[in-house]
């Protein structure tokens, strides 16, 4: 009888630490689904502060300031503006030092 008792503790602690492994996978994936999206949110605020993301922002919009300004059709002028408003939607035309470009993404989207 001993022996089948202490088979049977193995098997209930196997189980057991089965349970235990769903149960924390569970909770593991609770806590991912709540703070996640907030950290994905801090790391993209943060991202686009840098230098870098700033820079390279601007340089994307002296690019499409210059196609902007060698179109010659308005269907060209138009989809230059639609790249603009699209890509320069969230971004702060505060950041752009240079008055001639922050001019024309002030005009190309309205604000």
């Amino acid at each position: 009888m001993s022996i089948f008792k202490i088979v049977l503790s193995c098997i209930g602690g196997v189980v057991l630490l089965i349970m235990l492994s769903f149960g924390t996978g569970l909770i593991n994936l609770e806590y991912k689904k709540f703070f996640k999206p907030k950290l994905e949110n801090i790391e993209r605020n943060v991202f686009e502060e840098t230098k870098s993301y700033t820079h390279g922002k601007i340089q994307d919009l002296a690019k499409y300031y210059e196609e902007y300004n060698k179109a010659t059709t308005i269907e060209d002028k138009e989809s230059v503006e639609s790249l603009i408003k699209l890509n320069f939607a969230e971004f702060n035309a505060d950041k752009i030092k240079a008055h001639k470009l922050k001019i024309f993404l002030t005009n190309i989207r309205g604000y």
